[in-house]
């Protein structure tokens, strides 16, 4: 099913029928997707994408508003990592998830303060 298809088409202010018509398809095409009823192909998921100005990967529930990856607490309790697909502890995910949004959100040069203030710690 596809991650926040509704709340992101309010969000841009769009009806079903608009964002059906940017599509190609039927309003009731669309509402369908958004009820999950049906998934999209893959060449409308990318045009969904494109229209909200989101990754495939949001789209698709695989990561959240910052682009983190979102895992499942399977995934999270066997220290899965979607960037190397190493074995981390769950503090050490969650320290990753808090680095990733303070460059998100701060920039890296913050990012980069942490880690001097890491490595003093040592």
């Amino acid at each position: 099913m596809l991650a926040n298809l509704k709340e992101l088409r309010k969000e841009a202010g769009y009806s079903q029928k608009q964002i059906a018509e940017k599509l190609c398809i039927s309003q009731q095409t669309y509402s369908d997707y958004e009820n999950g009823k049906t998934e999209p192909t893959t060449d409308t998921l990318i045009r969904i994408s494109k229209i909200y100005n989101v990754s495939l990967d949001f789209l698709l529930g695989m990561e959240d508003d910052f682009g983190i990856p979102v895992f499942t607490p399977e995934e999270k309790a066997a220290g899965i990592s979607a960037t190397k697909k190493i074995s981390i502890t769950p503090i050490e995910e969650d320290m990753l998830d808090v680095f990733r949004k303070v460059g998100k959100t701060r920039g890296e040069s913050a990012q980069r303060a942490i880690i001097e203030m890491v490595e003093k710690m040592l």
